[in-house]
């Protein structure tokens, strides 16, 4: 076979070679862009090893292929830039390369790899490990403790074994996996990435990775540039970011038979930090980005900016230079996540304690902070005619029900880890609103609170005088890590904002209580200890059983869901804390979806654990696919926008709106006036008059009084709210596979666990042909349809 002067010579006596500029000509007609259009574009050389798959590679047709290889494609794409390949015999010729200017990015290697004083690599993209490979039918063996006195096969020179069992050396890793029969070997170590892709392409050997193996050797992957293109590293980083959040990356992954494991934490970065400082004084201008409509804090409008705003303006104005906000659309972006992306220089209001971050996102070796501004903290608020407490000690035992706080706040995560027995509401206003009716005597709420008793003048309430903050922490700006000289000049300006009276001024204005900056315990003090201001010094503490909110948690291992979840022996299943009739904790777990859920674990074999999830928190893609607390959601109605993150299950029943009636009422008229849920928009209004209510309740009992003749209401909750509260009042009506606002109700997954799908659709067909899952929605005293039955079946009433 001739070889053309472009492809690698396995004889490797050309180092490197280049696709020809003729070539390349010709392509870029084929596809209709004019060469010399193209040539203002300047293409991005990237320099890869022909012969290192699964990593980089090149087809049989000259083009490229492999997992980074199709990071830096979609890194290019994102850049609007053509990618130039550089096929390099080793990585040692990668590196000569780069430093020699014959191209800009080297991929397929470790990060930090390289020579450390000419070359900055990216953020890492992914993780790699050394993986245990066994023959397909052994049982025995999990971990470096069961190789003794077995035959291990290894790669020359890639990892250190104990002299305990018999090692065998092999040149390459293809060799290994060629000769692990012939020559009898009983397990062998390789990089686990390579291990999963020869597997996928070879899928006859005998043989298979073992998903307990729990390594020490394990890396992380990342693009080296040259350590002067900082602006270009900038670019990737920002590319980077983008494919790894809408998961192209993973995707790229698991469409070349390998799992995609995310970069590790704890190995060493060498990211080159961008001057930011320069930049900003050569520009004249600091970007900040802010929330539009979030007061006290921020606002978009020029009377009332809010208390950042005003920091943001007189910081500037400090450090001579002009102010630029810009505004977040708060629904897809957050001040982090815009400075990380550099899209701002500055994000405000950044609170230090991590336990008080948005556990959206990772910020850990991210970010650095300036000197804190101002402390704050969760306060009491009274009743001004009500009963007092110096602090929460006072409000012990029984005292601690009359505490109320806002569910799934660190308040109520701390109240709840002391023993107090509060009650929780849905949002803050709703915690207030209580107290101010008597319900509770005590709000815990966010030090915010001040802003909302000045805007709500009819609560009669107000926070307790000289009470100082027990849960606390301190508020500053955040920086990208590695701004070191920007820190500098904003901590000069921060302090001189503090000294001169610019930040309680501002809090001042805007009804937030000004505490200064909580003190940083030392190391021989960071026990919970009372302090002469009152306050307790907390360090942040391991969260024990809860969930680490401010972490994402990941499995030590990437194996499918079904075989993780039977290695683990327990189904975890996230479930609402407080959503009756489908969930509840309190005073013991129960609901129509704990019951599901027990069923779905007894037919998967195994026990049942429940992630009790805050729905107001985040959404169930987060809780599944991101931070990975459970493996699977039940009562979820399916969702396109999600499609990327998860995968649903069979739907297991049908919701559907109804018409509810007073039970000796007549049949309402098809164009009777209905009352509905306020923001509610489902079909079944069109052509009607309808009369608006705060929530489903009120409905119910506007009727059950006969203040409205017809409701229009959702089955589930429906049926069971008006057996609870009105027992045999109520009428229900319509509803059935006719009904025009007719949902399906199903289990989430995460999108790679299909083996665990298909078992929950096939338990779920087994408990429905059983009549297990009738019986659970009878006791619920809710509508059951399943996927085969026709008709909403009409509950039977307890007891029968």
């Amino acid at each position: 076979m001739s070889k053309s002067v472009s492809s690698f010579r396995s004889s490797f006596d050309i180092p490197c070679s280049i696709f020809g500029i003729r070539l390349a000509a010709c392509l870029l007609i084929l596809v209709g862009i004019d060469p010399a259009g193209a040539a203002d574009e300047k293409p991005l050389v990237v320099c890869a090893v022909p012969t290192a798959m699964p990593r980089t590679g090149r087809a049989a047709d000259d083009s490229p292929k492999g997992l980074d290889v199709a990071v830096a494609q979609l890194v290019a794409k994102h850049l609007g830039r053509q990618v130039e390949w550089h096929w390099c015999v080793s990585a040692a010729c990668s590196w000569t390369c780069i430093r020699d200017g014959r191209c800009d990015v080297v991929i397929g290697q470790p990060h930090g790899s390289g020579p450390s004083s000419e070359l900055a690599w990216s953020i890492p993209y992914a993780g790699s490990r050394f993986g245990l490979v066994v023959h397909r039918d052994e049982m025995g063996i999990k971990a470096v403790a069961n190789l003794k006195g077995k035959r291990v096969g290894v790669v020359a020179g890639t990892v250190a074994l104990p002299s305990s069992g018999q090692t065998t050396r092999f040149k390459t890793r293809e060799e290994v996996f060629d000769q692990f029969v012939k020559q009898r070997l009983d397990a062998a170590f390789v990089d686990d990435d390579f291990a999963a892709w020869y597997l996928s392409e070879y899928p006859t050997l005998p043989l298979k990775r073992v998903p307990e193996y729990v390594p020490r050797e394990r890396w992380n992957m990342s693009f080296a540039v040259r350590a002067k293109d900082k602006p270009l590293l900038a670019d990737i980083n920002r590319a980077l970011r983008i494919v790894l959040a809408n998961g192209q990356v993973s995707k790229a992954f698991s469409e070349q038979g390998v799992g995609y494991r995310a970069p590790f934490a704890n190995t060493r970065s060498r990211e080159v930090a961008y001057d930011t400082w320069k930049r900003i004084r050569e520009s004249g201008e600091l970007v900040v980005s802010m929330d539009p409509a979030n007061l006290p804090y921020s606002s978009a409008k020029e009377d009332q900016p809010g208390l950042d705003v005003e920091f943001a303006r007189a910081l500037a104005r400090e450090l001579d230079l002009t102010l630029r906000l810009e505004w977040s659309d708060v629904q897809r972006e957050t001040a982090i996540g815009e400075l990380l992306d550099r899209e701002c220089d500055l994000a405000f209001g950044a609170a230090i304690e991590p336990a008080a971050v948005d556990d959206e996102e990772e910020l850990a070796g991210k970010v650095i902070y300036s000197k804190p501004y101002y402390g704050t903290g969760y306060l009491l608020v009274v009743r001004r005619d009500g009963p007092r407490a110096k602090s929460l000690t006072e409000l012990k035992g029984d005292n601690s029900r009359r505490i109320g706080t806002e569910a799934g706040s660190v308040a109520d995560y701390h109240l709840r880890q002391r023993g107090y027995q509060r009650r929780l509401f849905r949002n803050q206003l709703a915690t207030l609103k209580s107290l101010h009716d008597g319900g509770i005597d005590y709000a815990y709420v966010w030090a915010n609170v001040g802003w909302a008793l000045h805007t709500t003048p009819e609560f009669e309430l107000e926070i307790m005088p000289t009470y100082v903050p027990e849960d606390h922490w301190n508020i500053a700006i955040a920086m990208r890590r590695g701004d070191d000289e920007l820190k500098r000049h904003v901590d000069t300006a921060v302090q001189k904002l503090v000294q001169d009276g610019t930040v309680p001024g501002a809090l001042s204005r805007y009804h937030v209580p000004h505490f200064l900056p909580f003190g940083i315990p030392s190391k021989t003090d960071l026990r919970s200890v009372p302090r002469k201001t009152g306050a307790i010094q907390r360090q942040p503490t391991d969260r024990g059983l809860e969930p680490q909110m401010h972490r994402r948690q990941r499995s030590k291992t990437r194996y499918a869901g079904l075989e993780r979840l039977r290695s683990a022996g327990e189904l975890v299943v996230g479930l609402d804390h407080n959503n009756l009739p489908f969930s509840t904790v309190h005073p013991e777990a129960a609901g129509l979806d704990y019951e599901i859920a027990g069923l779905l674990a007894e037919r998967l074999g195994v026990s049942m654990r429940v992630y009790w999830a805050y729905s107001s928190h985040d959404s169930y893609p987060s809780k599944l696919a991101k931070k990975k607390f459970c493996n699977v959601m039940l009562g979820v109605m399916p969702d396109d926008r999600f499609g990327k993150r998860v995968i649903y299950s069979k739907p297991y029943y049908h919701a559907a709106y109804q018409l509810v009636v007073r039970a000796d009422g007549t049949t309402p008229a098809k164009d009777a006036p209905l009352a509905v849920q306020r923001g509610v928009a489902v079909r079944g209004l069109d052509g009607h008059d309808v009369r608006e209510y705060p929530t489903l309740e009120a409905i119910l009992s506007a009727v059950a009084k006969g203040e409205e003749q017809t409701g229009y209401v959702i089955s589930s909750r429906g049926h069971w709210l008006a057996e609870q509260q009105w027992p045999g009042e109520l009428k229900f009506t319509g509803g059935g596979l006719e009904a025009v606002d007719r949902f399906p109700i199903c289990a989430a997954v995460r999108k790679g666990d299909a083996d665990l799908k298909a078992a929950i659709d096939q338990a779920l067909d087994e408990l429905a042909e059983s009549g297990k899952l009738a019986k659970v929605f009878q006791r619920w005293q809710i509508p059951f349809t399943s996927s085969q039955q026709t008709e909403i079946t009409k509950p039977e009433t307890r007891g029968n």
